[in-house]
């Protein structure tokens, strides 16, 4: 068996030495000379046998070829998949982004408004109070923005409240829906003024109207600015919804219907030239 295959190995090398050589002289000579025909006829039998190697080893390179780049595809793919993800979130809040922007060219408008002369500053709604109890937003920006309390807060509809606590990254507004918040307010169709106080989730109720004043359902509801208060005059607080007589009869009371949205509350305006004005102080 072992000089069989020897030989077997030995007339293979023969013949391709052989080949090798015809190729070579056939260089040297026409197309019709009989080394030409003596390559044709090697070419003939090597051939063959070129083809039957390159289909058994061709399969295992390929595979050869894909393991050594197995580990740059998963790198690239992990990468693809991440940016996939990335797009996608992003694709998701355009709707949010495009709302905030509204919110912030409408805060731009507010600027134009007498009440809101002066420094300012954006802040953004990031939680709300923790009591059912409390109606109270929390802001992300504090003292260290120049933020102190009793400081109006406003939102491009009109009055949100005012600052309460304090810290240095965040502080907490308290609401004009509060029960425990009352604002000065003005009625704008005849002057009038009295007390609107927060109720919760019920309307604002604006108390201590004189009886004679006629008023109209509609009718807006601003912050009066009077006894040196913490608001400047002139802030929408909201409208009229209904009127009624109180039973000592020497008062009106009416029903005001906010004009800010307190369950959908984003991006606000702290008016840090506001608060609570000092009195002179008598000269020595």
């Amino acid at each position: 068996m072992y000089r069989k295959s020897t030989r077997h190995r030995l007339a293979l090398a023969a013949l391709l030495a052989a080949t090798a050589t015809v190729v070579t002289l056939d260089f040297r000579e026409n197309a019709g000379g009989p080394l030409h025909r003596a390559q044709d006829m090697a070419i003939s039998v090597v051939a063959p046998l070129q083809d039957g190697v390159g289909q058994v080893f061709g399969p295992v390179g390929d595979f050869l070829s894909d393991l050594s780049n197995a580990g740059t595809l998963k790198q690239e793919n992990a990468r693809l998949q991440a940016e996939l993800e990335r797009l996608t979130a992003q694709q998701r809040r355009i709707p949010e982004i495009m709302h905030e922007n509204e919110r912030l060219k409408e805060l731009v408008g507010v600027k134009d408004q007498d009440w809101a002369k002066g420094r300012t500053l954006a802040v953004r709604v990031i939680g709300d109070g923790p009591s059912n109890y409390e109606w109270t937003a929390f802001v992300n920006r504090g003292s260290a923005d120049g933020i102190k309390e009793n400081m109006t807060v406003v939102s491009a509809q009109g009055l949100v409240g005012r600052t309460f606590f304090v810290a240095e990254e965040y502080s907490k507004v308290l609401l004009v829906i509060d029960p425990q918040h009352s604002v000065g307010a003005r009625l704008t169709g005849t002057g009038e003024t009295g007390v609107a106080a927060g109720r919760g989730l019920e309307d604002l109720r604006m108390d201590l109207i004189s009886p004679d004043v006629e008023i109209k359902e509609g009718e807006t509801v601003v912050t009066s600015g009077f006894n040196r208060g913490i608001y400047p005059p002139g802030i929408p607080i909201g409208r009229v919804t209904e009127v009624q007589r109180n039973e000592d009869g020497l008062t009106k009371s009416a029903r005001v219907e906010p004009v800010v949205n307190f369950t959908g509350l984003g991006t606000l305006l702290v008016l840090l030239d506001s608060g609570p004005v000092e009195p002179p102080q008598p000269e020595d």
